[in-house]
């Protein structure tokens, strides 16, 4: 699994689903980040008033989309509404270090454990743990990790991989294509299909 730095950049850029279509389609047509930028924050493609929302939206949805492999990529572009948003849940796991870790501990716990739901003190608890671990998360102010488990329980909504029930997260059962989950694990990354799908 890549291991970048731990990124709190999931509070204020969490799924982004139609900005990310958006952008997918500009890089399956070949054009390069420089055209994708300009497209995206001098003619407002993404349709954000803030220029420096647009600027982090723009380069954080990006990074995200073009990592995708050109299978990937047709997967996430024509494939099911499901699988869709499927392989994006994938590309943000995969370039969020901290998401992908969450996913695999508690998400994973949710699908696969007897309590089948992610309770707020279970939000709670992992970012605890992880603040004890690690300096740099340590340093996070309470309102971040608020605003980071908002984020995270967006991304789950949204994406269909749970719904909100009173105030717990409960996991859906997704339908995804096959053909990508075969992908996912041929190039390497079953360990997000473990964390995303609960395989074994």
């Amino acid at each position: 699994m890549n291991k970048p730095e731990y990124s709190s950049s999931l509070k204020k850029t969490p799924f982004d689903y139609l900005i990310s279509k958006k952008i997918g389609s500009m890089i399956g047509d070949g054009l390069l980040y420089k055209d994708i930028y300009h497209k995206c924050f001098d003619e407002n493609f993404v349709g954000i008033e803030s220029e420096q929302r647009r600027r982090e939206v723009t380069n954080v949805v990006y990074e995200r989309i073009h990592q995708l492999d050109e299978q990937l990529l047709s997967y996430f572009l024509n494939d099911s509404l499901s699988t869709s948003k499927f392989v994006l849940v994938y590309a943000i796991a995969k370039s969020d270090r901290l998401f992908s870790e969450f996913l695999l501990s508690v998400y994973r716990e949710a699908i696969l454990g007897d309590k089948h739901y992610i309770s707020i003190s279970d939000f709670q608890d992992f970012f605890a743990s992880i603040k004890q671990k690690n300096l740099f998360v340590a340093k996070w102010t309470d309102t971040t990790i608020r605003d980071l488990a908002t984020g995270y329980r967006n991304v789950l909504v949204e994406s269909g991989l749970c719904s909100r029930v009173k105030k717990t997260m409960v996991p859906n059962g997704i339908i995804v294509n096959p053909s990508a989950v075969q992908h996912i694990e041929d190039i390497g990354d079953k360990v997000y299909l473990q964390a995303i799908l609960g395989v074994k």
